[in-house]
């Protein structure tokens, strides 16, 4: 029987239910019709907009990691400078980002081997998201396969980062048991 069950089951049902709370917000914000939504993640950008120009150009490097945000923005937004795009692009990533790593983490609390972690860590956030989009077209938004792939990336990028660490750590707990075992 594998050692302190009863932590592995308390730590794998608090990570489900942080893992629940990022989905219904998640659900929640998509129920949001596009005003509404518009009007939040403009409310953000703003924000953001304002840290950038007024409280990173207080310094030298500041001013200079300011430019190059602007120029980040300008780059890779459709439009030109579309701050709101790109931050509600970069909250999809970090979200599934997110996601993924409270997924992982579960499964390998419970036991889940590496390779069924990565596989059902993808494809839950995969699925997730792709029920999120399809979701979306019932509230007056537009649905989106690009966001769909976004979100799948962010969960890619954490899963594989988790699967890395995974894998370290067991090459790290093998060396410990070999030198234990050559020392008895």
């Amino acid at each position: 029987m594998k050692k302190h069950m009863e932590l592995r089951i308390f730590l794998a049902i608090l990570f489900i239910g942080l893992c629940g709370i990022l989905l219904y917000s998640v659900y929640s914000l998509s129920e949001e019709d596009g005003i509404q939504s518009n009007k939040r993640s403009e409310i953000v950008t703003e924000k953001v907009k304002e840290i950038v120009t007024n409280k990173l150009e207080t310094t030298e490097e500041g001013i200079q990691f300011s430019e190059k945000i602007k120029y980040y923005i300008i780059l890779h937004s459709p439009y030109g400078s579309d701050w709101n795009s790109i931050i509600r692009k970069v909250t999809h990533f970090s979200l599934y980002f997110i996601l993924a790593s409270g997924i992982y983490t579960t499964l390998m609390i419970l036991g889940v081997n590496k390779t069924m972690r990565f596989i059902l860590t993808v494809g839950a956030c995969f699925c997730f998201a792709f029920a999120d989009e399809y979701h979306q077209q019932f509230t007056g938004r537009t649905s989106s396969m690009s966001d769909v792939y976004l979100d799948t990336f962010g969960s890619l990028v954490s899963t594989c980062i988790w699967t890395v660490i995974s894998c370290i750590g067991s090459c790290i707990m093998f060396a410990v048991r070999k030198i234990d075992s050559y020392y008895k």
